[in-house]
């Protein structure tokens, strides 16, 4: 049997989690709800009711004639689940969390008890308020992981179940015989670590598939690119002939017009008098006269021709250029979405193949109890503390006073709180 114990603020937080799914507002996780020492069956009123009790600490123990003392942390929350290869009924998992809380001396505090079916293996979650609901006394939390593995030990040993937890019988053994021992679980960092060591090849074969990918996908773009630049100069070659027989013309009407101009009187006075808000004498003189302003204009309005044709043509160019371009983009398009779809894939395989390594247990994690003294920091041998290294820099009596300051304002702030009432608990 797997045992894991927290301590908190929040029965509104852990009441969240216990009787919903996970991130959702569903319960469908959820086999069967039942509670300890409390008025209502119903697990949202259950949590309110633990609340109230705790929001009223303060009061419980001024009726019971002791010091008015308000805890920050009333929630207890513990866990106990079952082998995959076990199958407990609804009452022999009832029956072991009521044995569990007669085992840590909080069988008179109000307790809420949920199943939960979101695993492999059976088990449930148990909601302890520490606030006795008569006294207002806070509930000792002492070794209280030692008294469960001792519980646990005796539970399979009355089973003749004391194979499926080997270890803990060990330790036990160990810690009455005065040593001190801490499971060698795994910590969430070591854990997270391991996995990520373990998912490490999944995700650098993506990494090195999508980083080929990409070198092959930039070819393909520039082989489209290549193909619409190759197509753009096809349309102006094709555009180009169409209008090559216009301007060959067009020049040769315009040389033939000038020489025409040049040698007879009648074609510079026909194009005297055509000229628009111009005086028609004035037209009649220079084209006698033979005059070059005249000429000038002549020319000018040649030019204007060419202008005219030049703008077409480069128009039907532009209209030929958005239409290879808009190909193009089409088609560029529909090779990124393929890409994309191709990477997309890709990522959602290693997604899947990761997925199925985080699902697997890590070495001796779901078989191993949780086996933990009340002393839960790590390795003291190992340990170099900050006020070591702090003493070693400023001298014992340097950080004597910076304790002591420390104190005086820890007291100063407590203070203050009891003033205003105590610190509200998070509801």
């Amino acid at each position: 049997m797997i045992l894991r114990t927290t301590t908190g603020r929040s029965f509104k937080g852990v009441g969240k989690y216990v009787l919903h799914d996970k991130g959702a507002q569903s319960d469908e996780r959820v086999s069967f709800i039942e509670t300890e020492n409390l008025a209502f069956s119903d697990g949202k009123r259950a949590i309110a009711e633990m609340v109230h009790t705790a929001v009223h600490q303060k009061d419980l123990k001024r009726r019971a004639g002791l010091r008015a003392t308000q805890n920050s942390k009333p929630v207890y929350h513990y866990s106990l689940s079952w082998d995959t290869s076990e199958n407990p009924s609804l009452k022999e998992q009832m029956d072991a969390a009521r044995e569990s809380l007669q085992a840590l001396g909080l069988g008179d505090r109000q307790a809420l008890i949920v199943g939960h079916t979101d695993t492999d293996n059976p088990h449930v979650h148990v909601v302890v308020n520490l606030v006795c609901p008569t006294t207002g006394k806070t509930a000792s939390l002492s070794n209280d992981q030692i008294k469960l593995s001792k519980w646990a030990q005796q539970y399979r040993k009355e089973r003749g179940q004391e194979h499926l937890c080997p270890q803990r019988a060990k330790n036990n053994d160990r810690r009455a015989k005065g040593e001190f021992v801490k499971a060698d679980n795994m910590t969430r960092q070591e854990y997270e670590a391991w996995k990520k060591s373990q998912t490490k090849d999944i995700w650098d074969a993506f990494r090195a598939d999508k980083a080929k990918a990409k070198k092959i996908h930039e070819g393909r773009y520039d082989a489209l690119w290549r193909q619409k630049e190759e197509r753009f100069a096809q349309r102006k070659d094709e555009i180009k002939a169409v209008f090559k027989p216009q301007w060959r013309d067009l020049f040769k009407k315009q040389r033939t017009a000038l020489k025409n101009f040049d040698a007879g009187f009648f074609d510079r006075l026909g194009f005297a008098l055509t000229r628009k808000d111009k005086s028609k004498i004035l037209g009649v003189v220079l084209a006698l006269a033979n005059d070059s302003l005249l000429r000038d204009e002549f020319i000018l309005k040649q030019e204007r021709e060419r202008k005219e044709l030049g703008h077409l043509h480069k128009s039907r160019v532009r209209d030929a250029s958005r239409e290879v371009t808009k190909a193009w983009k089409y088609d560029l398009a529909s090779l990124k979405a393929s890409h994309e779809a191709a990477v997309q894939h890709s990522y959602d395989e290693a997604k899947s193949k990761s997925a199925e390594v985080w699902q697997t247990p890590a070495p001796e994690q779901s078989r191993d109890d949780f086996e933990s003294t009340a002393d839960r920091r790590k390795d003291r041998k190992k340990r170099r503390s900050i006020d070591d290294a702090t003493r070693e820099q400023l001298g014992t009596e340097k950080v004597r006073e910076i304790q002591k300051a420390a104190r005086k304002r820890t007291r100063r702030e407590r203070k203050r709180k009891r003033d205003r009432g105590g610190r509200e608990l998070d509801r």
